[in-house]
Formats: structure tokens, sequence, C-alpha cells
């Protein structure tokens, strides 16, 4: 008898310094986090065959929703090395929350908007994709995109989570078809050196167009640096518009404003400083767009977005410069903003796999993670001073005046832009008076309003 005490004793001493010393059970195996044992440590009993050992069910963590089995799915935009970088983290975060998908990432750099009509007319387009106004206008009406608003009930998603003005671009007779992932505006950037060069006081948020025209001059008299950067663009333009108390629309989008008084002189201002030199476009300068021409120190000024964070960073990491808001002009200080959103192809094969994918990349936690990256934005408004890099929050002011506008125009919004931007080409060229190209303009806007 003391001998049977002795070994179940033994048995007893034996187990514990085999659980002190951290053998795994079959159960801990199955179990993520493992808690240290504490000083008591307790006789964990070994199962019998009436009680099988039942295995711990593989959770998804924060996963938006259960997905389907084994589900694959491609995902597309555009954008140079630094936006691609922000979505291949943006997958790898995904991934530890949905480990089952398996998502491919496939940039489209460049004419992004053509190469996905035809994919999609084709039955290639991927599932996941950026869309903007040109591609809610093409696929949203047919549903070629799917709308969200089941799935995001499901998950808990909300379109008031959402910055509301960014949301109208992306509905349609009631549903929602994408969802916004970043926005941005534009600031005013500047090279510092420039202006020490000339003798001449540093932008300030205080600023008016007239005084920035005054610097660009200056500048660009001494011969050193271009003055003032801007190409024929209807998004850079669009603030000098909007100071100027002018729209390219009515607030209805029915009716087009390109011949008004307010638009008209704005582009007589911009028109003076090309005519006297202090604004230069990027062809001028042999750059491909302003925000190189600060990096390669060609000119001393452009208004540019939060991107020239990563850009300056990752490509001119030696230049200096600096952002301040966008200056005022002499009815109001107004910007421009930009947002881009993602929508699902109707045609996945795995639609709770992409929502998921599409709810975690423009949700909260994700999104926190892309504004420390400087790239863009944060869709929700409670992450607004989540902006860490001075610069980029200089140039996130002029997205929060109370007078800024989203750049859309309704369905047709690609169209009425194309029509700004060519008239100031035409200008530029010296092809027509800015009264001539902006009446050419107007026609062809309300044209494809009245569509």
């Amino acid at each position: 008898m003391k001998t049977k005490i002795s070994l179940v004793s033994l048995l007893i001493i034996v187990s514990m310094i085999l659980a002190a010393c951290g053998t795994a059970t079959p159960e801990a195996t199955q179990t993520p986090i493992v808690e240290e044992p504490t000083a008591e440590v307790p006789v964990v009993e070994e199962p019998t065959a009436e009680e099988p050992v039942v295995e711990e069910p593989v959770t998804q963590g924060t996963c938006p929703l259960t997905v389907e089995d084994g589900a694959v799915i491609t995902f597309s935009g555009w954008g140079d090395e630094s936006e691609q970088k922000v979505y291949r983290d943006s997958i790898e975060r995904f991934k530890s929350v949905c480990p089952t998908v398996t998502v491919n990432y496939t940039p489209v750099p460049s004419d992004f908007q053509t190469k996905m009509k035809a994919q999609m007319a084709g039955g290639s387009a991927p599932d996941v994709f950026y869309v903007d106004d040109q591609l809610m206008t093409a696929f949203a009406p047919s549903e070629q995109i799917m709308p969200l608003d089941d799935l995001m009930a499901e998950a808990g998603v909300s379109t008031d989570d959402f910055i509301s003005s960014l949301m109208p671009i992306y509905q349609l007779n009631g549903k929602t078809y994408a969802l916004p992932k970043d926005w941005g505006t534009l600031g005013l950037v500047y090279l510092p050196e420039a202006f020490a060069d000339a003798g001449i006081e540093e932008p300030t948020a205080d600023w008016t167009w007239e005084d920035m025209r005054a610097a660009a001059k200056t500048i660009a008299e001494k011969g050193n640096y271009g003055g003032f950067c801007m190409g024929a663009d209807w998004a850079r333009f669009l603030p000098f518009v909007l100071s100027y108390g002018g729209s390219y629309t009515s607030s209805d989008h029915t009716t087009a404003l390109l011949d008004s008084p307010e638009v008209l002189e704005a582009a007589s201002f911009v028109a003076g400083m090309f005519e006297e030199g202090s604004l230069v476009r990027p062809v001028d300068l042999s750059t491909g767009w302003c925000g190189e021409a600060i990096g390669l120190k060609a000119v001393a000024m452009t208004t540019e977005g939060g991107w020239m964070v990563n850009t300056m960073k990752n490509t001119y990491p030696d230049v200096e410069w600096k952002a301040v808001e966008i200056p005022a002009g002499p009815v109001k200080k107004a910007d421009v903003i930009f947002v881009n959103g993602i929508g699902i192809n109707a045609a996945t094969q795995y639609p709770r796999a992409a929502a998921a994918f599409l709810f975690y990349v423009t949700g909260y936690e994700n999104q926190a993670e892309i504004v420390k990256t400087g790239f863009a934005y944060s869709t929700h408004p409670e992450q607004a001073d989540l902006i860490v890099d001075p610069n980029d929050k200089a140039i996130a002011q002029g997205g929060l005046l109370p007078d800024s506008v989203v750049a859309y125009w309704g369905p047709n919004t690609g169209k009425v832009n194309d029509a700004v931007s060519q008239a100031l080409e035409r200008i530029f060229l010296g092809d027509q008076t800015v009264e001539e190209a902006f009446a050419q303009a107007q026609t062809e806007a309300q044209t494809v309003l009245s569509e």
C-alpha cells in the first residue's frame, strides 16, 4: 500500500516538473497565447478515452467577415513605388487578420482607367481595384462593381464612419459602390534656399496669391530658380477659381460655369503669371511634374499634396523643403479635396473575401498606419490628428477649410475637368485668349452635363 501511494505521488511530482518546464499538451499547441505558469502549478489530468481532446478552432482575429475557403483575390491600383509600398504593407497587415485569404497585388502605374475598362469588357478585371469618378461612372450604373451595403451592414461598417464629403461620389440610386481609401489636398510647397538666394521672406499661412506671384517674379528675375510651377492642370487651377468665388459647375452639377467672371479672373491671373515668366510648366523645366522640379531644385514653389512627403524622403532625401497652407484669393481661401476609393468587381468568385479586404484597407486600423507614412490622410474624421510630419500637417489644413470642395461635378466629372485642362493648355500654347479658351470649355462642359 505504501509503495502504491509513493508511486502516485511520484507521478504527480513528475507531471508538475514537466508542466513547469513548458512541455506542450495537445491543447497548448492550438492556443496562440500561452500564459506563464503561476507559482502554484496545477496538476493537469490526462484526457481519458471518454473525454477526447477537442481542438480549438483557428480564429481570424479581427477579419471583418467570414470568408470563402481558399479565397484568392487580385487587387489593382495606380501609383508610383512609394504608393505601391503603402499597399504592399497594407496587404501584409490584412494577412495577419484574415490569414486564409491570398491577395495578389498587380499595380498599374499608368493609364489605369483605360486598362480597367478594357479588362472589365474582356472579363479579366481584378477582384478589387481603385475606383475614381471615371470608373464609378463607367461601372456603377450597370453594377459591374458590386453594391456593398449588405456586406457593410454585416461587417458593422457604415457610411457614417467616413468623412461625409467623401461619400457622395461613390453612391448611386441609394447604393454604395466603393469606399474612400484616402484623401488629399494641396499646399504651397517651396524651397527655402530659393528664397534665401533672392533675399526675400519665406511663405506663411497668411499669404495670398498676390504674395506668391510677387515672390515668384522676384525669384525668376534673379535667374537661379524658376518662380512658380504649374502645368495645364484642372486640379492645380481649382484653388485659384475657388478663391475668386467661382466653381466649375453649379451645386447641382447641371450647369457649367467655366465662362463665369470668377473663372475668367482666375484664369487671367494664371495666364498673366505665365506671360511675365513667374509661372513655368514642368516641361519648361525638363521635368515630368512640379514635385520633381522641387526635388531637382529647378523651381522655388508649386502646389502639391501630402504625397510630397514620401517623394522627397525617398527620392530627394538631401533636399530641404517646406510647405504652408494654400494661399488665399480676393474672395476667400479654399482648396481642392481629392478622393479615391476602392470597389469590388461584381464578377469576383470571392465576394466575401474581397469585401473583407476592402473593409480592412479602408478601416480605422489600416488607415491609421497609412497616415504614418505621409502618403495620404485617413478617411475617418476621428483620425485627423494622426498626421505627424509638419509639412504634411501644413498641407492638410487646406482640406479642412470650410470652403474647400471635393473635386466632383457629377457623373461626367472627368470630362468637365478635361475641358478645363485643355483650355489652360490652349492658353499656354498661345492658341487662344483666356476668353476664347474658356468659352470653348464652357460649351464642351455644358454638352456633357446635359447628356
